[in-house]
């Protein structure tokens, strides 16, 4: 309970001069609800009584006169009287149907004024304890039952907002609602998207609460369906008619239904009954069984609300997820497309052109050697004219994933550079290790077997140019390049199928 409510009640519970109660609860509205005066008119015996409270430097406002309070008496629901000072929310005292008196709290202009269906509890009880005063003619304390009754709808209205799930919301809400209104059976339906009528919990023909999501069923063509009241407002009642249990009638009593709406749109009832103890209304029960519904439609709304949004964000966070994997995946693809030759899938000149100045710079560090090897296919163009464009691209595939796996010592690199031409990269291997390295590519292409017309085979040869330096400050990584690319013509020069080392 709100700490409104709960001075409000306090105030009812410790007096012991009722006559003083009224003058001390008004300064509860202005100190708990921000408003800047507070004043109550009760109308006893044709003649009108005026209750004020201002807050500290504010000017008492100016009374209506008895024919404006006349005219705002017969008015059925809370409304606000606005000018350019300030904003007055008038709330109507009124005791089954019969008008009692206005509450009316003054607002400067441009703050908000509290919200009507907020203070109904407490108008509720302030028209009954005002029903009492003037029946009696005096002021009255009579209504301890519908004082209990009001501060357990405040705890059920907290036990509805801290429970866990819908579920155990619509438990509580039976199970409370029973023991907190002093009714027999309550029962909380809900409607499905195609208007069928789904149960929650409910009370079974003995008084115990029970789970009823088993039960669902078209909307069954009982008294309370074509009610005006029923189908426009949050109540209706009817006296002496069938009562029912998983649409079976068990008996005779009052039964009375509640509307649960999300604004103006229907989402279920909450069904009421005397079945057991045969117990009949209490004129304050149709007040109290309207805001028990309200408290539950406001909760249940919440709720689903909240489940609905947190349902989403779940959602949301799979397809980020998955969207994040998928974009992953397409950038590790991307990556390799970016760094991989199309047609032999080995490492491009992107990488080569990239790794040479890296390892170039740390066997300068390190004054450690770098060789390289370029190999270039012997009579490549011979080879595409005689067997045309695709064997060649074939030609250059098998020996691509001949020679990738020829060099394999830590940070070795075999790289297509261009045509049918290929690279070694050898970082901290010096010229013997190179030239292993060469005779072992010389060896492995020539035992090729390269398919061509059907079971037509045909043999291949490569070249390689050698270079090896360690890094000075001097020399830089084009020149390794250049040298290695001399050596190339001159091992073409020299016959091809063979190697040649760079020689200063």
């Amino acid at each position: 309970m709100d700490s409104f409510y709960q001075a409000y009640f306090s105030h009812w519970q410790t007096a012991t001069e009722r006559a003083a109660i009224i003058g001390r609860l008004l300064p509860l509205f202005c100190r708990h609800l921000g408003a800047s005066s507070c004043r109550l008119f009760v109308k006893k015996h044709a003649e009108w009584t005026h209750f004020a409270h201002c807050s500290p430097l504010t000017r008492a406002p100016t009374a209506p006169r008895d024919e404006e309070l006349e005219g705002w008496l017969c008015q059925p629901m809370p409304f606000y009287h606005q000018c350019a000072e300030k904003t007055v929310l008038w709330l109507p005292l009124r005791h089954q149907g019969t008008p009692l008196g206005l509450l009316a709290l003054s607002y400067p202009a441009g703050s908000a004024p509290a919200d009507p269906d907020y203070l109904q509890p407490c108008t509720l009880h302030l028209s009954a304890e005002l029903k009492n005063h003037i029946a009696a003619g005096q002021p009255a304390g009579s209504g301890p039952v519908l004082l209990d009754m009001l501060q357990g709808l405040h705890d059920i209205s907290f036990a509805l907002w801290r429970a866990e799930s819908i579920d155990d919301m619509l438990f509580h809400a039976v199970e409370q609602g029973k023991q907190v209104l002093e009714i027999d059976r309550i029962a909380i339906f809900l409607l499905t998207e195609n208007n069928r009528m789904k149960g929650t919990y409910g009370t079974d023909t003995k008084g115990n609460t029970v789970k009823e999501a088993y039960f669902e069923s078209p909307i069954p063509p009982h008294w309370f369906i074509d009610h005006p009241q029923a189908q426009h407002g949050y109540l209706a009642i009817e006296e002496n008619t069938s009562l029912y249990h998983d649409l079976q009638e068990v008996g005779v009593g009052w039964s009375a239904y509640t509307s649960l709406w999300d604004g103006d749109k229907r989402v279920g009832w909450i069904a009421y009954d005397n079945l057991i103890n045969g117990r009949p209304l209490a004129d304050y029960h149709p007040q109290l069984l309207k805001q028990f519904s309200f408290i539950v439609s406001q909760h249940l709304v919440r709720r689903q609300a909240e489940e609905n949004l947190s349902q989403l964000n779940g959602e949301l966070e799979k397809r980020v997820t998955e969207r994040t994997r998928e974009l992953q995946q397409l950038n590790r693809q991307l990556e390799h497309t970016s760094r991989h030759d199309p047609l032999t899938q080995v490492p491009n000149r992107r990488v080569f052109d990239q790794t040479l100045p890296l390892e170039w710079r740390r066997a300068q560090r390190h004054q450690l050697p770098v060789s390289l090897l370029i190999i270039d296919v012997d009579h490549f163009k011979s080879f595409n004219d005689t067997y045309g464009h695709a064997m060649g691209d074939r030609c250059l595939t098998l020996i691509a994933q001949t020679l990738v796996s020829v060099e394999r010592r830590a940070g070795a690199l075999f790289a297509r550079y261009g045509g049918e031409e290929f690279v070694i990269l050898l970082p901290g291997q010096n010229a013997q290790a190179a030239v292993v390295a060469a005779e072992n590519t010389l060896k492995a292409v020539r035992s090729l077997h390269i398919p061509v017309n059907g079971q037509e085979y045909c043999s291949v040869t490569v070249s390689v140019g050698i270079s090896c330096m360690v890094p000075d400050k001097q020399s830089t990584a084009d020149q390794l390049f250049n040298q290695a690319d001399s050596a190339l013509y001159k091992a073409k020069s020299l016959g091809r199928n063979t190697f040649f080392i760079f020689d200063d």
